[in-house]
């Protein structure tokens, strides 16, 4: 996906750290935010439970708050 960057979690004291939390931020405006894994296996065998808002003031804190985080939790898997 053309503008996409893909974290994974680091690791602490010899484990990866957990994190479930799933969300897409899409053109600075629209974020999906859900508790599904991407997966087919989870699409065919879940009930989960996501929703999608609509609102660039709240995407781009998000956005703002997760970069925040990106240093201490996550690391770059792929900028593209």
């Amino acid at each position: 996906m053309a503008g996409a960057t893909l974290l994974r979690t680091r690791r602490r004291n010899g484990s990866l750290v957990r994190s479930h939390a799933k969300f897409v931020s899409v053109d600075h405006r629209f974020l999906v935010v859900t508790s599904a894994n991407f997966s087919t296996s989870a699409e065919q065998h879940n009930v989960e439970l996501g929703l999608v808002i609509d609102d660039a003031v709240v995407a781009q804190g998000i956005e703002g708050q997760m970069a925040e985080f990106e240093n201490h939790l996550y690391e770059v898997v792929r900028r593209s």
